[in-house]
């Protein structure tokens, strides 16, 4: 069989699309059409049926995408096996919150670029839940989250450092003078990241277990726009002390007096605990267990 049409069927899977699958790969849609078809042809089976705009995935499709991955992830082994560890090439797939991709992985990155030039390193950035199922699926070689410690039985979990958490307010802000409760914060507008981002969840479990009404809520997926909301006076916030240092060091912020043992997170490298460790996802691993750890 011809691997071309397992890469396209993988390429289909992933955006939903027969044209956008052409775009990526460089094929005419008409061939993307034609790889699926001798799929289909060889199993005996429907791969997708499509749902409004999008090509879904059939439970045949499901079912075969699930080997297919275990294949090419093997022949990416072998790949990386035969090749000379001087001149490491090949991909690495990582996943990774907005908060560390912005304020903690790029020197790593830069780091492992700089030595293997060569080296494709595809980053993407989600919410903590989707990269951890996404690496029990094999869609990330590995993740690096930031989240109440994983303890999953597929996963093999790395601390890397606790990172502390403020809730930042602008300026010259009324809770500023004293020690701040949580149900003071219940009172205030908070600014939040989307659901299901770690430290929103974490804060909300916690107004939630001490019996808090949550207040007034304002979400974002943007880092940038929470600080800028928080700066402009529209309400306070609970973010990563990481993403907001530069902020506070211009005094366009405040971080208030507020403290709770549960408000916890860790920076954690997480993959499959059966999969083998390729050379740069090793060094990778080294590079940020050493330096940061």
């Amino acid at each position: 069989m011809d691997l071309n049409y397992i890469e396209t069927f993988h390429e289909v899977a992933k955006t939903g699309s027969y044209t956008k699958t052409g775009e990526v790969l460089g094929y005419a849609q008409s061939s993307v059409t034609t790889h699926i078809k001798k799929l289909e042809d060889h199993y005996g089976v429907k791969l997708f049926e499509r749902v409004g705009q999008r090509m879904r995935l059939t439970t045949s499709g499901e079912e075969l995408l699930h080997y297919t991955k275990q294949v090419t992830d093997l022949l990416d082994e072998a790949k990386m096996r035969l090749s000379e560890e001087t001149s490491v090439r090949g991909t690495i797939r990582i996943g990774t919150v907005e908060s560390l991709a912005a304020y903690f992985i790029t020197p790593y990155i830069k780091s492992l670029k700089t030595r293997h030039p060569d080296l494709i390193i595809q980053l993407e950035a989600g919410l903590c839940p989707n990269l951890k199922q996404g690496t029990v699926e094999a869609n990330f070689d590995v993740a690096i989250l930031l989240d109440r410690y994983i303890n999953h039985p597929s996963l093999t979990t790395i601390p890397i450092r606790e990172e502390e958490l403020v809730v930042i307010a602008p300026p010259g802000h009324a809770l500023a003078e004293e020690e701040v409760d949580l149900e003071a914060l219940g009172k205030e507008t908070l600014i939040l990241t989307e659901q299901g981002c770690s430290y929103r969840t974490l804060l909300e479990d916690l107004l939630r277990e001490e019996g808090v009404e949550i207040g007034p809520v304002i979400s974002f997926t943007s880092l940038e726009a929470i600080k800028q909301c928080v700066a402009d006076g529209l309400g306070i916030a609970l973010l990563p002390r990481i993403t907001i240092e530069q902020e506070l060091k211009d005094q366009k912020l405040i971080s208030l007096p507020f403290h709770h043992e549960k408000l916890t997170l860790w920076t954690q490298l997480v993959y499959q605990k059966k999969k083998w460790i390729t050379p740069p996802i090793k060094e990778l691993l080294s590079l940020i267990t050493e330096e940061a750890g």
